[in-house]
């Protein structure tokens, strides 16, 4: 019963800790690098491409800050 309890609690605390990011995309950048991308996808910040622009969404803006610049 513990181990059951200490796994769902784990779970928990897992799931609560993912960032789902909902915002609208906004412009990060005028150049698309490659350093850009892989910091994204290290970091799951979702982003698009467009006319050799990068977009994030601006609740990410944040976080992509704080690791990717």
């Amino acid at each position: 019963m513990k181990k059951t309890l200490i796994l769902i609690s784990v779970l928990c605390i897992i799931s609560a800790c993912e960032k789902n990011y909902t915002g609208k995309f906004t412009e990060w950048g005028d150049t698309v690098t490659e350093d850009n991308k892989k910091c994204f996808k290290e970091n799951q910040i979702p982003y698009k491409i467009d006319n050799g622009k990068i977009y994030i969404p601006e609740d990410a803006f944040d976080m992509a800050i704080n690791t990717c610049s």
